[in-house]
């Protein structure tokens, strides 16, 4: 907001920094006019959002909760039709930022657990990126808020007041690659034990949990960990990089078996990387269930660490 004057910020609660102190002190150090504190109506700010990037400014909207972005559906949906029917050539730039997914032992409900970062898939020209550190985060954002047309970056819920890292200042990631975090060893890779993990947002603290699980009751089984910090588009680059290595893949998805975002990941890597695989891609994701408050009630519908470690276990023991 300092290096653009075009580029304002709308949220609930933002004098006092929101939930989680993503606008903190922007009110105070650039005034209400271009720091809005908001009233509780997601589709009402989300659409001055885009009344704004439809006129020459650069509009932020950070979402306490990003499952209440489906108030703003329709504006969300004109922002991304707009841009792409276009071409580009109309800018529609335009940052949503919001914790949402859906943790084990998450324990917010249904409402407060849907996967909405699935609903909005299918909106053209609306590119969707997840973060799950701090510098991945920051650097999203700061690409995101400089691109000309409109995005959404979600980020987990209940890792937000968690998990602290440093970020390398003014630095930007694209908006449209995945990320290596861990890659198998090449004894596991020519022994034929290696998988590649596909994931975001929770699923990347869970896969690494699974990762030790496995270094120690299955030594031989390593994993090539990729975090999908581009749902869309989607950097079929690196999974299929990842396949010709390991020739398994698992998707830890956090949303529902149906039209879910590992549904489509799952089918462009049978349609792009056939060849390369050994085994059906294997899919584990919510039930197409609301996501039960009770944790032992929820343990049967979001899935979690020791579900990743018993899926590659069946993949490497070539039960499919």
């Amino acid at each position: 907001m300092e290096r653009d004057p075009t580029t304002t910020i709308h949220a609930e609660d933002l004098q006092a920094g929101s939930s989680y102190n993503i606008p903190k002190l922007t009110q105070q150090v650039f005034g209400k006019l271009r720091a809005a504190d908001e009233i509780i109506d997601e589709g009402h700010f989300i659409g001055k959002a885009l009344g704004e990037g439809m006129n020459g400014y650069r509009p932020i909207v950070e979402l306490m909760n990003a499952n209440f972005g489906i108030y703003g559906m329709a504006e969300l949906s004109s922002a991304g039709n707009t841009y792409a029917t276009t071409g580009g050539q109309f800018h529609m730039p335009m940052t949503i930022i919001g914790a949402g997914g859906t943790a084990p032992n998450q324990a917010l409900g249904a409402e407060h657990s849907q996967p909405f970062h699935a609903y909005v898939m299918g909106i053209p020209g609306l590119k969707i990126c997840t973060a799950a550190s701090p510098d991945a985060a920051y650097g999203l954002t700061k690409s995101m808020i400089r691109d000309n047309g409109p995005g959404i970056l979600f980020l987990p819920v209940k890792m937000m007041k968690e998990v602290r890292g440093s970020v390398q200042l003014d630095h930007c990631l694209p908006l449209n690659q995945a990320a290596v975090l861990h890659r198998a060893s090449d004894a596991a890779v020519q022994a034929g034990t290696a998988v590649t993990v596909l994931t975001y947002l929770h699923g990347v603290k869970e896969a690494q949990n699974a990762i030790a699980t496995l270094k120690a009751s299955r030594p031989e089984i390593d994993v090539d960990l990729i975090e999908l910090r581009a749902l869309k588009p989607l950097d079929l680059a690196s999974i299929r990089q990842s396949l010709a290595r390991t020739h398994k893949a698992v998707i830890l998805d956090e949303s529902t078996l149906t039209g879910g975002v590992g549904a489509s990941i799952s089918a462009l890597v049978h349609e792009s990387c056939y060849y390369e695989l050994d085994a059906p891609v294997r899919r584990l994701c919510m039930d197409d269930a609301p996501v039960p408050y009770a944790s032992t009630m929820e343990e049967a519908v979001v899935k979690r660490a020791s579900d990743l470690v018993a899926a590659c276990i069946d993949l490497v023991d070539r039960r499919f």
